[in-house]
């Protein structure tokens, strides 16, 4: 939980997250963006897990927040273009 803290996460920033699942820092930093539902920024963030079964549980999650402005991929990291 103390990446998205260390980041200094702004409204307007676009995060790409490398191992996001379970959700947690993800769901975090979508929290700092959007400033508790006042939506102010124009920033996203792009959950990344490789591991199908992960990016599932993590898709779960974030269908659970409500919150937009994320998009949950499935890939390894190391080849990310």
């Amino acid at each position: 939980m103390l990446p998205p803290l260390y980041l200094q996460i702004q409204p307007d920033d676009a995060v790409l997250d490398m191992c996001a699942a379970p959700g947690s820092k993800t769901s975090q930093m979508l929290e700092m963006i959007y400033q508790k539902g006042k939506n102010l920024g124009k920033g996203c963030v792009i959950a990344n897990d490789a591991d199908y079964s992960r990016a599932q549980m993590l898709i779960h999650q974030i269908n659970r927040s409500g919150t937009a402005g994320v998009a949950v991929i499935n890939h390894p990291g190391q080849f990310l273009p």
